[in-house]
């Protein structure tokens, strides 16, 4: 069973940067329907056209129609997804097949999980497979025979188009894994076909000998495919390093000999999947000075992409000078015209995804620094800590900065803060905080704050998670940048949660997570003991209604998370009486009885927590209990 790595899971299903703007939703059925009749069963019903050139034209219409939401919604409507594995990719026109396979994988990526299920029980990994099977045959003949047109037009378009339905398969299955934990298990459990066909055409390209070379982008997309593998599964770096015995130091050599035939998005993946591979079969040796070497690599990377050029292409992809008429034109003409430009929307897309893969990496290398698995303090070398404050944070930070001046168009801020979440936490796990942290992170409070200003709760999350880090280094010295009204915000906003708590969803409690974590460690060290009483009593107030709550143990580990957090930051805020305001909150507010009162609920509720499903949170449940019993006890004996 593929043990799953942290966090990476549906890793495509983000917003597309380039992609058609989607449609106001404030148009009513008439619009609706207006559009169905002109434009959507005219291309559905020319999919069923006896004519091939007819079905490959709607084809390609609908692949980029179904860009946009509102289209995409229409098309589905009809039955898009059924038609589409039922007769297109049994299809007898090799080029109608390579598209379809496409296009499932592009709604896959967009609709996500319900499509993606419902492709897995349709049974497509059978046409997977006799796709796989197909493309072998044809990559067999070339590389026996040398083939590698150069002049004859048919011969180029032929190979071009094996490469698209490679690529196309490639993509579906990472897609398809990407959909849940489910879905990941029965891939990797028939996943060594696939693996053996992927080693094949790799080997043969790095091969000395071989005739037969493929383009970079069918280069990438089988490297995208190993390193998206390896990053979710332990066992597939091993199944394919051990089982299939693929020479990962050859592919490296060869590509690091041939620099100059390959882009960016090669360099990154290549760097990702050394990372990978390090990271399972080194043991940890030399952790710091390789991870700092892998960081170093992926900055000399990312620091050559030109923001203002992107931004510039995107604007003009997302904008053509016919951007008023495109989805208005004749069904005859639609994907002819709407595929103008796709040299230049090819380049964007690469330079985005270099652009996220390399903050991936950037994310997990970081996670990778801060573990230590004796619990001591970390003692970052000298080299590693200058690559992360003059390298690593400088990007982030202008990258971020990017993103907020142009309304985050590259779709990237996510995965932004996730980085500087990492390094702010790293930073902090250190034995002594670098001086020069100190002034950084000042600044990034700014930065965060301004970040912050969204609607995105995602986004509100990770923003705190970065602040929550910040306030753990500064400590008192946060005073100064501090505004009063954000905590009483802040609280107002879990109010609103726990107003609909049984209705609130993960990421609702997430933020409350952060929230209990950001304002716990702010309580302490703002000076004003209005402020800490206010956050003091905001804590145990999410500690009752949660422990009292109903749902909480069955429907969400997220909301004992919570509970578990505000508790442990309440012997964070009083452990201590010479506090001042420990005398003033806790003993004349009645924080002892409230706490006497609570640790049987507490208890109860740690009780409920699944071990098989949550081992991790019945421990820390556990933990937080006991240590409940015994801060009751301190706190008891602390003026006696």
């Amino acid at each position: 069973m593929g043990k799953l790595k942290k966090g990476r899971r549906n890793q495509k299903a983000r917003l597309n940067p380039i992609g058609t703007n989607p449609k106001a939703s404030s148009k009513d059925e008439k619009r609706d329907e207006n559009t169905r009749q002109s434009k959507i069963l005219p291309l559905i019903n020319k999919l069923k056209s006896t004519v091939a050139n007819d079905r490959s034209m709607a084809l390609g219409a609908i692949t980029v129609l179904a860009e946009d939401d509102r289209m995409r919604s229409l098309l589905l409507k009809e039955k898009l997804v059924s038609i589409v594995m039922e007769q297109c990719l049994n299809d007898a026109n090799d080029e109608i097949i390579v598209e379809s396979f496409g296009l499932l994988r592009n709604l896959g990526i967009e609709e996500g999980y319900d499509v993606l299920k419902y492709y897995w029980r349709s049974n497509i990994w059978t046409a997977i497979e006799a796709a796989i099977a197909k493309i072998q045959t044809s990559y067999k003949y070339l590389v026996e025979n040398g083939a590698n047109p150069a002049g004859n037009k048919n011969d180029k378009s032929k190979v071009q188009l094996l490469y698209d339905f490679t690529e196309n398969i490639l993509s579906l299955i990472i897609v398809l894994a990407s959909g849940s934990d489910d879905l990941y298990e029965s891939i990797f459990d028939k996943i060594d076909p696939i693996l053996k066909f992927v080693s094949d055409l790799l080997t043969s390209e790095i091969s000395t000998t071989s005739g037969f070379k493929i383009s970079t982008k069918l280069f990438n997309s089988l490297l995208e495919f190993i390193y998206e593998f390896s990053t979710e599964s332990e066992d597939f770096i091993r199944k394919f390093s051990l089982d299939i015995n693929f020479d990962f130091a050859k592919l490296f050599a060869y590509v690091e000999a041939k620099e100059s035939h390959y882009n960016n998005l090669t360099r990154v993946y290549i760097e990702g999947i050394k990372f990978n591979n390090f990271e399972v079969l080194s043991q940890g040796e030399n952790k710091y000075e390789v991870g700092t070497q892998f960081l170093s690599n992926i900055f000399e990377i990312i620091v050559t992409t030109d923001l203002e050029l992107l931004k510039k292409n995107i604007h003009a992809i997302k904008n053509p000078d016919n951007s008023s008429k495109p989805i208005q034109k004749d069904a005859n003409t639609l994907e002819t015209d709407l595929s103008k430009g796709y040299d230049l929307a090819l380049q964007t897309k690469l330079e985005l995804t270099t652009l996220e893969v390399a903050l991936d990496l950037i994310t997990s290398l970081l996670e990778y620094l801060s573990t230590n698995d004796n619990d001591e303090p970390l003692n970052l070398p000298t080299p590693t800590v200058e690559v992360l404050l003059n390298k690593i944070y400088p990007s982030l930070v202008e990258l971020n900065n990017f993103e907020n001046a142009n309304k985050g168009m590259l779709s990237l801020r996510e995965k932004i803060l996730v980085a500087l979440n990492n390094l702010t936490w790293l930073m902090l796990s250190n034995e002594s905080l670098p001086v020069a942290w100190f002034e950084k992170s000042l600044a990034l409070w700014d930065l965060i704050i301004s970040s912050a200003n969204t609607s995105d709760v995602v986004l509100q999350k990770n923003c705190l998670n970065v602040l929550w880090g910040i306030t753990k280094s500064l400590g008192p010295e946060v005073r100064s940048k501090l505004q009063p009204s954000i905590v009483d915000e802040l609280i107002a906003k879990c109010q609103t949660i726990m107003e609909k708590q049984n209705e609130a969803d993960e990421t609702d409690i997430e933020l409350y997570l952060s929230i209990v974590g950001f304002l716990g460690n702010l309580a302490p060290v703002v000076g004003n003991t209005q402020i800490t009483s206010k956050i003091s009593q905001f804590l145990i107030t999410t500690i009752e209604l949660l422990c009292n709550s109903t749902v909480t143990t069955v429907t969400s580990p997220a909301k004992i998370e919570v509970v578990l957090e505000a508790i442990n930051v309440i012997y964070e805020i009083f452990g201590d009486i010479e506090f001042d305001y420990d005398y003033e909150i806790f003993v004349q507010q009645g924080y002892l009885q409230k706490l006497s009162l609570l640790e049987p609920k507490v208890k109860e509720l740690y009780k409920k927590i699944d071990k098989n499903k949550y081992p991790h949170l019945k421990a820390k449940g556990e933990e937080t209990w006991i240590n409940l019993g015994r801060f009751i006890q301190y706190k008891q004996s602390e003026r006696a």
